[in-house]
């Protein structure tokens, strides 16, 4: 086989034809340079590529970076006001609990301890644990912890306050009348029909006739109407021990079986039945034994619902 490559090529004009002779080596060794140099810019230019979009996502990475730790520094703010506030709450609590004749809380209690499964809403493990300062995740941690035993407190604290509502509400606490006085008061006296000593079971307001009569407890009208030488009367039965009565009265506004509130209007003052005028005769039984209604009742400025 020949070694060399022959050429030819026409020159302009009619100059002829020139030939050029080539080694076959060098034109082999000149196509496989080229390709050489083809493949070198192909894999560079990727290579470029390359590092130019790795470039470019590291600057977004730093971008984003410097906006997370903007977020977490606010975050841990956030956190540490939070902290702040359950640490007012706490007092709050104390306050609340003593009001309801409870034990306060103990700084120990308040802390609640470390351990047990991680708060719901909380990662522990992973990616998005790692940008989170350690103490951070302890706040946020025991601020879960903090306000599931605040929940369970307040509803402690709920509880014995519905119950002792009840109670409050059921006891004769408020006078059953407005203005008036006292003109005859709880224990023995001289009955003023008969002139002997006689044990007088209640206490008698002194007020105009027609003065609104009222209720000084939550409970069920059990009678209303003539009652012998009480005349008109209400009794009220409170659920929990008491009773009251209220007597003489000129008019009646309330049924047997009635529920009725606290300083509801039941019936009008008079002097029916025996009596020597206008006035309110004011009983207080509990569990069947009469009682000083005086001793129940709370000064208005002291009384509060």
């Amino acid at each position: 086989m020949d070694k060399y490559l022959t050429f030819l090529y026409v020159r302009r004009g009619n100059a002829g034809v020139k030939s050029i002779r080539i080694h076959r080596m060098l034109v082999v060794f000149s196509f496989a340079f080229f390709l050489f140099l083809m493949a070198v810019f192909v894999f560079s230019s990727i290579k470029y590529a390359g590092v130019q979009r790795k470039n470019f996502e590291m600057v977004n990475l730093q971008r984003e970076n410097v906006k997370l730790h903007g977020k977490l520094d606010e975050f841990s703010a956030r956190v540490n006001n939070l902290n702040k506030r359950m640490d007012n709450n706490f007092e709050l609590q104390n306050r609340v609990r003593m009001l309801a004749g409870m034990d306060p809380l103990s700084k120990d209690v308040w802390q609640v301890g470390v351990g047990g499964p991680a708060p719901y809403g909380v990662v522990v493990d992973g990616d998005v644990s790692d940008y989170l300062s350690s103490s951070s995740k302890k706040n946020l941690d025991k601020l879960f912890r903090q306000s599931r035993l605040e929940l369970e407190n307040y509803k402690d604290i709920m509880d014995i306050l519905q119950k002792e509502k009840k109670i409050r509400d059921c006891t004769p606490t408020i006078r059953p009348l407005k203005g008036g006085f006292v003109s005859s008061g709880y224990g023995p006296r001289m009955d003023p029909f008969s002139g002997r000593l006689a044990m007088h079971k209640g206490v008698d307001f002194c007020a105009r006739n027609g003065t609104p009569v009222t209720t000084t407890a939550d409970g069920v009208v059990t009678i209303a109407g003539e009652n012998g030488g009480f005349g008109l009367v209400v009794e009220v039965n409170h659920r929990i021990g008491f009773e009251t009565k209220y007597a003489h009265m000129s008019r009646i506004l309330v049924k047997r079986g009635q529920r009725i509130k606290r300083g509801e209007v039941i019936g009008l003052v008079g002097s029916t039945g025996r009596s020597t005028g206008s006035h309110l005769h004011y009983e207080v039984v509990f569990r069947g034994v009469s009682r000083n209604p005086l001793h129940y009742i709370i000064p208005e400025d002291l009384y509060f619902e």
